[in-house]
């Protein structure tokens, strides 16, 4: 496990903790820890198959401790203090909340539906970082950094979906327009690049049938101008073609701007 240093773990400790006992050599300050199935007073290190009863983070530091100076660990179940977390997930930013990782006791930013344990109150790359090397799940080597972020403590179930606004723009276009750019892009420019094309498709769709109905029309008037009217169509269809590669070019420009 880190090194902790005491600086760090003086930095904004300000936490409601509770005595729990433990028999997991493991749980360490700054551990994210659950409780042992079976038992109400016992902890041990959290992780994904236990986070169900994750209830909060280890800490020395806490300003209020619901117990009477047991020989147990100290579990801040709300307020701040530092924790341990990993850029398993990705980077961790300040606001980022904070579920249970694949390393036991260290925690990973959630972005999807999960219990947490907290919201990160810094960037995880602003403080000491270890680097660690894991298996993943198709055995290739990942590169895990882990190091201590202060984390306001409030277990609770987090669903990234909820409190979001509803979209004006259907799913599949967003999809297809995050799938062109590379990137989510903002519903605005979906719907720019969206009028691009329809006015592509009305403008094709007017110079195509007002081309092929004046090509019947002449001739059958005079069937001599059959070779004008060929000629009329091949310059339609460049003309077409120059509205595609233009359209499909702003559009383009567009989302990915």
């Amino acid at each position: 496990m880190l090194v902790i240093p005491t600086a760090a773990l003086a930095q904004g400790n300000s936490a409601i903790a509770q005595e729990f006992q433990t028999k997991d050599r493991g749980v360490t300050t700054a551990s994210l820890v659950s409780v042992v199935q079976g038992t109400s007073n016992a902890v041990e290190l959290a992780n994904r198959d236990r986070v169900d009863r994750l209830v909060g983070v280890v800490s020395s530091q806490a300003v209020i401790q619901l117990s009477e100076g047991g020989s147990g660990v100290q579990v801040v179940t709300s307020g701040l203090t530092m924790a341990f977390v990993s850029d398993l997930n990705g980077d961790v930013r300040a606001g980022d909340k904070v579920t249970v990782s694949a390393i036991e006791g260290v925690g990973m930013r959630a972005d999807v539906p999960a219990t947490i344990v907290g919201a990160a109150q810094a960037n995880l790359k602003d403080s000491q970082l270890e680097t660690r090397t894991l298996k993943d799940s198709a055995g290739k080597d990942v590169t895990v950094h882990i190091g201590l972020v202060p984390v306001q403590v409030s277990v609770s179930y987090y669903n990234p979906e909820a409190g979001k606004k509803p979209s004006i723009v259907p799913s599949f276009l967003q999809n297809i327009a995050n799938s062109v750019s590379g990137k989510d892009v903002s519903p605005v420019r979906v719907l720019v690049a969206a009028l691009i094309l329809l006015l592509l498709f009305v403008s094709v769709t007017v110079l195509l049938y007002s081309s092929v109905r004046s090509s019947i029309i002449s001739i059958g008037r005079n069937p001599l101008s059959e070779g004008a009217v060929r000629k009329s169509l091949l310059q339609v269809g460049a003309t077409v073609l120059a509205l595609l590669v233009f359209a499909v070019t702003a559009m383009y420009l567009v989302l990915i701007a």
